[in-house]
């Protein structure tokens, strides 16, 4: 075997366990998709005041 075909095993490997777990715990990935989103709102407004200020 390669060392590219062992990365590659080991990529799919670890792709197929997320996909397990997340499957396993709906809520828990619902929960850390909210606080993305949440955190991503926040600093996209604090962007906009930064912007605005500076167009001030």
């Amino acid at each position: 075997m390669t060392q590219n075909s062992i990365e590659q095993m080991a990529i799919e490997a670890r792709r197929a366990y997320q996909r397990e777990w997340r499957k396993a715990n709906p809520d828990k990935v619902r929960a850390n998709t909210m606080r993305y989103w949440a955190k991503r709102a926040m600093k996209e407004a604090e962007e906009r005041k930064a912007a605005e200020q500076e167009a001030n």
